[in-house]
């Protein structure tokens, strides 16, 4: 994968389609109900975007992980964080000798259980909240906290705004579009630091 990734270029291509939602909103203060649904109609798109783009850099690099591995023996640091989750995982079952023993005698094998491990928690994944980004973003052998703390607390804060708005049926709320807009270019222009990092990942082979 090359950074910039294509799923950061879709996420900006969508988040611009998003925005021809917002026509006729006034940007300091909702001043009508449909205004109002619009912005949160808005909200939604851009959080559904923005989780798209969350799960499918994940995915994609599992992916890469295990068929670098798979063509060329390369095991990547995202391989190794991508059976690590799935050792965590097991271990409550299974002791850790036997771990080891597995994981040494078929890396292949292992490797593709802890891929259709890591699939089933990108297909249950609801959000962009500060567990999601970890449940997603950890096992592929990025730290949402290490790489961009603010990055974190920014998808984390607009990720409860869209829980908010899905949740409850309010037409009239506090949101403005500026402080949406706002809030969106931030999170855009720092969440290239996520598409690095896991192209980082990716690159950095484990001896």
């Amino acid at each position: 994968m090359k950074f910039p990734t294509p799923h950061y270029r879709k996420l900006v291509a969508s988040l611009r389609k998003a925005k021809l939602i917002t026509g006729g909103i006034n940007k300091l203060g909702c001043q009508t109900d449909l205004q109002h649904l619009k912005l949160q109609s808005y909200i939604l798109l851009c959080h559904a975007a923005l989780e798209q783009y969350i799960e499918e850099l994940g995915l994609s690099a599992a992916q890469t992980a295990r068929s670098t591995y798979a063509n060329s023996g390369v095991i990547t640091k995202t391989l190794v964080a991508l059976i690590s989750s799935k050792l965590v995982n097991d271990l409550p079952e299974k002791s850790k000798n036997k771990l080891t023993s597995e994981l040494t005698s078929n890396i292949e094998e292992f490797s593709k259980e802890a891929f259709n491990r890591y699939r089933k928690v990108i297909n249950s994944n609801n959000g962009i909240v500060e567990k999601d980004q970890n449940s997603i973003l950890i096992p592929i052998g990025v730290d949402p906290a290490s790489v961009d703390l603010v990055l974190k607390n920014n998808l984390h804060s607009f990720g409860a705004k869209r829980g908010d708005v899905a949740h409850k049926f309010i037409v009239k709320r506090v949101e403005t579009l500026t402080a949406i807009e706002t809030d969106l270019t931030t999170i855009v222009s720092g969440i290239v630091a996520y598409d690095k990092a896991v192209c980082d990942a990716l690159k950095s082979r484990m001896s």
